[in-house]
């Protein structure tokens, strides 16, 4: 049996900022923290708390809108 390998909201997102290059990955971190308004030091452990602390109807729209941002950022800033 093969086991997939399910992709949490704070790992999607952590992953996409993490994909950026410096000084956007800093920026995107910190916007995501005056977001969320938590400390992130451990980014995926950080996001998925939070987003835990959400309804999950803004847990999903929060993903997908932050996803979305975070994709035109890689699209504009990730082959500086």
């Amino acid at each position: 049996m093969v086991t997939q390998k399910i992709e949490t909201g704070g790992e999607v997102l952590a992953n996409r900022i993490l994909s950026l290059p410096d000084p956007y990955r800093k920026n995107a971190i910190e916007w995501l923290q005056q977001c969320t308004q938590i400390p992130l030091e451990d980014l995926e452990r950080d996001i998925d708390r939070f987003l835990a602390s959400l309804h999950p109807a803004v847990r999903a729209k929060f993903v997908f809108q932050t996803g979305k941002l975070l994709d035109k950022a890689m699209h504009y800033f990730g082959n500086v």
